[in-house]
């Protein structure tokens, strides 16, 4: 979990835990990939569920637009230097572009399921 800002927590609550319940909690942080169990139960506590969200999909498809911006901007640059741009280059750059539109709207449509 990041730290969203800091926020002094001084006050305390004590719960009495069996080893079978603590053992849960810590299988869940660690299913989850949170470290600072205070934070875990606090978010549970307040809001009942705690939220994962996984960018790997997200920073796949920031990779590979780049890659197609880079490919539009070396296009520009044949055409502006030559006249010309190869219309399998065209048709080519545009297959890639709607491949990354469609993982786009996937990815999207995971995140809008989650909210």
């Amino acid at each position: 979990m990041k730290n969203q800002g800091y926020v002094p927590c001084n006050k305390q609550i004590h719960i009495k835990l069996s080893e079978q319940d603590l053992e849960r909690i810590r299988n869940r942080m660690e299913q989850i990939g949170v470290q600072n169990m205070s934070a875990y139960i606090r978010k549970m506590a307040i809001d009942g569920y705690y939220i994962r969200t996984d960018f790997t999909e997200l920073l796949e498809l920031i990779r590979l637009m780049r890659n197609d911006s880079n490919n539009i901007n070396q296009i520009a640059k044949v055409a502006n230097t030559c006249g010309t741009v190869d219309k399998k280059t065209i048709f080519k750059m545009k297959a890639d572009y709607e491949r990354v539109l469609k993982m786009v709207e996937k990815c999207f449509e995971k995140f809008l399921e989650i909210m």
